[in-house]
């Protein structure tokens, strides 16, 4: 994929690298958004050299109930805190 780099006023063709990071998978259909926050987690971390290789989620499949419960405390905490302003 090519992209043109506008910012700078010319007309420049950048080459972008894209990278196929391994991670867990969700097993239903239910629990992308726990998953995407997990990654995110992660990469925040982790940093993002994190993606470039197969480490992301210590490697494992799929996460397991407890991590998705860590998950869950993580974002009520959050919501509580930012709705009543702890």
């Amino acid at each position: 994929m090519v992209v043109y780099a506008s910012e700078s006023g010319a007309n420049i063709r950048v080459k972008l690298v894209w990278i196929n990071a391994r991670c867990p998978r969700q097993p239903g259909g239910t629990e992308c958004s726990y998953y995407v926050m997990k990654l995110m987690k992660e990469i925040t971390y982790e940093g993002v050299e994190i993606l470039d290789n197969d480490n992301v989620g210590k490697g494992v499949e799929e996460y397991s109930a407890t991590n998705m419960d860590d998950i869950r405390e993580d974002w009520s905490t959050y919501a509580v805190n930012s709705i009543f302003k702890l």
